[in-house]
């Protein structure tokens, strides 16, 4: 089994599990939506280690869920506990209290997948697990990792009101990966083809390796999101649902913002209800980012956008025609949707750009104190990418998802409307482009242009 990415939470879980065998008892949160790998990666972690994989299934009664628990146990275990397991537990504390036996002498990882399926409508399992930690892991060889794909209950357990309050010494959120680090599940993809399946299946491991390097775009998207079942059009609700509640008019929420509305009277305006609960709990849970304007001279009210490629590619292409997809007609609906799919694209595109020109700073391509964001002042003007150095601009870029290339009249149109920030410091202005089409020779003779291709953004530094 390979492991494409996570160094930085295979490091933590193996440091963890160093302490536990070294008599150091070691409790991990791994949290995050379905799709991520999280059970990818903590299965692999398992891997030549005396330890027990359970997951908890939403269906199952507590009893049951123990049930199978101590058959996990035998199973995965074998002659060592074949005397000692019981046919089943009366509690999850007496579940926890069994597997602290068997690590007083062996070092022992437990998994317990999918921990808010646990509650089984008792004590919260959080509480459970914190008051064994408390009064019954002394000297123990043992690593409990805890994870689940409700990612709002997970980070509830782990709140000042949760449980799992600074109980656990590992604490990692798995999200989908950002672009740059997804490339490596599509390497013979071009750039622009790369962007373009990354716009589809966000940063999912499994959507990206359904995609196919020898399908076109439109063939790829024809199999996987406008063929009835296909994996991202059917993903997305499993997504939702293992975190919300549609009754708190989530989807209504989303979709307004999907469809562009990025201010929040907008957004309740076109979800017809009342959103400051909602869209609270959709950016704590990972769902919304809020962007505000960069610096001090731009508007003060922040926008909200979905935070999650590939789920904004559903609500803004698939969710309204999921129906007449699933009746046959996805041809005609991938036709009637191309602009809607086109605007995502721009903006998952003008996204990667920030993230490009963040990689500029690091690299020492820019001054290693530039914050990078984006600008606005009401509707009238906006900036895709700012780059400031304490409060003066240093860096004002464009991001076009065209094939045409770039002319003096788009540097014209951005230097208009960069006149509208603060005044830049000695070194002057550098003016970036990000397009699929580059520049022309027009803007060959200005030294303060730079242009950036896909292939700057998916391969370069």
């Amino acid at each position: 089994m390979t492991i494409v990415g996570r160094k930085t939470e295979l490091a933590e879980l193996a440091e963890g599990w160093s302490r536990a065998s070294a008599g150091e008892p070691e409790l991990a949160v791994v949290w995050g939506r379905r799709r991520v790998g999280k059970t990818y990666l903590l299965t692999h972690f398992a891997e030549g280690k005396r330890s027990v994989y359970f997951t908890a299934t939403r269906q199952d009664n507590d009893d049951r869920q123990l049930y199978r628990f101590a058959e996990a146990l035998r199973e995965q275990l074998g002659d060592e506990v074949a005397d000692l397991a019981p046919p089943t537990f009366p509690s999850w504390e007496a579940a926890l209290r069994f597997v602290a036996g068997l690590a007083r002498t062996e070092p022992l990882l437990v998994v317990l997948d999918e921990a808010p399926r646990l509650t089984g409508g008792h004590a919260d399992f959080a509480d459970t697990v914190s008051a064994v930690w408390e009064n019954h892991i002394r000297n123990q060889r043992l690593m409990l990792v805890l994870s689940g794909s409700a990612v709002a209950v997970m980070e509830q357990m782990l709140g000042p009101q949760g449980g799992l309050h600074r109980r656990a010494g590992v604490e990692r959120r798995m999200d989908p990966f950002p672009l740059v680090d997804a490339r490596a599940f599509q390497p013979d993809l071009s750039p622009t083809e790369f962007i373009e399946a990354y716009a589809a299946c966000g940063g999912y491991p499994l959507h990206l390796t359904r995609w196919s390097a020898q399908r076109s775009s439109d063939e790829n998207l024809d199999e996987l999101a406008f063929s009835p079942g296909g994996l991202l059009l059917r993903d997305a609700p499993d997504i939702l649902s293992e975190d919300l509640d549609w009754r708190g008019g989530y989807e209504r929420v989303l979709t307004a913002m999907a469809g562009g509305a990025r201010r929040r009277s907008k957004i309740a305006g076109r979800a017809q209800q009342r959103i400051d609960y909602t869209l609270d709990r959709l950016r704590r849970a990972g769902y919304v980012r809020v962007v505000r304007s960069l610096g001090n001279a731009g508007s003060p009210d922040p926008l909200y956008e979905i935070a999650d490629d590939y789920l904004a590619y559903w609500f803004a292409v698939l969710r309204d025609d999921a129906d007449l997809i699933d009746g046959g007609q996805g041809p005609a609906v991938r036709q009637r949707t191309a602009g809607r799919w086109q605007t995502h694209l721009a903006r998952v595109f003008e996204h990667a750009a920030r993230a490009h020109a963040q990689r500029l700073v690091a690299s020492g391509a820019l001054p290693s104190d530039t914050i990078v964001g984006r600008w606005w002042r009401d509707e009238t003007v906006e900036i895709d990418v700012l780059g400031l150095s304490g409060d003066q601009p240093i860096l004002v870029g464009e991001c076009r998802w065209q094939a045409k290339r770039l002319a003096q009249r788009d540097l014209s149109d951005l230097q208009r409307r960069a006149a509208h920030l603060p005044p830049p410091g000695p070194a002057g202005l550098t003016f970036a482009f990000w397009s699929r089409g580059g520049a022309d020779e027009s803007l060959a003779g200005h030294p303060e242009v730079r242009a950036f291709t896909p292939d700057d953004i998916v391969d370069g530094d």
